[in-house]
């Protein structure tokens, strides 16, 4: 994998009647690599993955996709990119075969060997119309769509909605057989963390529209630690602990998120708290429900 970015965008800012969706969203996606976008509903997931796409246009700021602005692709440019939205198919009422009829000889490099593999999985038939199949199966068609052309640049929103826990370990090994060779890009959101811990190499985090927290997934989760904090009696209303990015109390308790976790300092300020400290490891589940929580998680990203 190069340094080379496959998407840029810089200060992106996206209102809706008034309301904004993206509020100067800053993310840099490295060539060849396989992200997961991670949000809360509303955090703006699928608006960002729309201005990338080309489907959307910023109000302010800047997006680059292959080093191009993605709203004056040419031809060329569009077929190196695959897009799958969040809901609905094209053309409900055409069969399979008819939808790929039109759509495979857009796209010289489309691969009928993985088109007919996709189909045999998914247990499609090509003469069956769209309306007519399970939502699975339709999202499934989508998928084929956005996969067979072997685009250079695959972005993909919930792409695992409605697929049956079988079929969704089918379409993950799709992606990572997709991003063999280490020179395409896979951006893609999902609510299912277990999906994206087991395909992801990268994680990047959207909070309120704006970027929380990115990186290589597994130097997040080996950086992040949730720190116990006993005390004898009621506990600071605050803490200074380098990394912290998220403060709960429970009782004589203070439950830090940190990212960025250094042992000697931490157990430096306990000590100078009279506080017993305890740090367990956290899997991407548990350091997202911790960022993004409620019940008292502080959120300082907001500050």
């Amino acid at each position: 994998m190069t340094n080379e970015a496959s998407v840029e965008l810089e200060g992106v800012t996206k209102f809706f009647r008034d309301v904004p969706a993206l509020r100067g969203l800053d993310l840099k996606v490295p060539r060849g690599c396989v992200l997961g976008l991670l949000g809360r509903n509303g955090a703006g997931k699928s608006t960002a993955l729309r201005c990338m796409a080309g489907v959307e246009r910023p109000d302010a700021g800047t997006v680059r996709v292959l080093g191009l602005d993605p709203l004056r692709f040419d031809v060329a440019a569009r077929r190196r990119v695959g897009y799958l939205a969040e809901t609905g198919v094209p053309f409900p009422a055409a069969r399979v075969s008819r939808l790929i009829a039109l759509c495979a000889p857009l796209y010289p490099r489309w691969n009928d060997a993985l088109q007919d593999e996709l189909l045999r999985r998914f247990g499609i038939s090509p003469r069956a119309r769209l309306k007519e199949l399970s939502l699975g199966q339709q999202r499934a068609v989508g998928l084929l769509l956005a996969i067979c052309p072997e685009p250079e640049l695959l972005i993909l929103d919930e792409p695992a909605a409605n697929l049956d826990t079988v079929v969704r370990r089918e379409f993950l090994e799709t992606i990572i057989g997709l991003v063999g060779d280490g020179d395409r890009t896979v951006i893609f959101s999902s609510h299912i963390l277990s999906d994206v811990e087991r395909v992801a190499d990268r994680i990047a985090v959207v909070h309120r529209g704006a970027l929380r927290l990115e990186g290589a997934l597994d130097d997040i989760k080996d950086a992040a630690r949730r720190v116990r904090l006993t005390f004898a009696g009621e506990p600071p209303a605050e803490i200074a602990l380098p990394g912290l990015v998220a403060l709960r109390r429970r009782g004589r308790e203070l439950l830090a998120t940190l990212i960025g976790y250094d042992e000697a300092e931490t157990a430096r300020v306990a000590a100078a708290l009279g506080a017993h400290v305890e740090a367990q490891r956290l899997g991407l589940e548990e350091l997202f429900i911790d960022l993004e929580g409620q019940h008292g998680i502080v959120d300082r990203s907001a500050a």
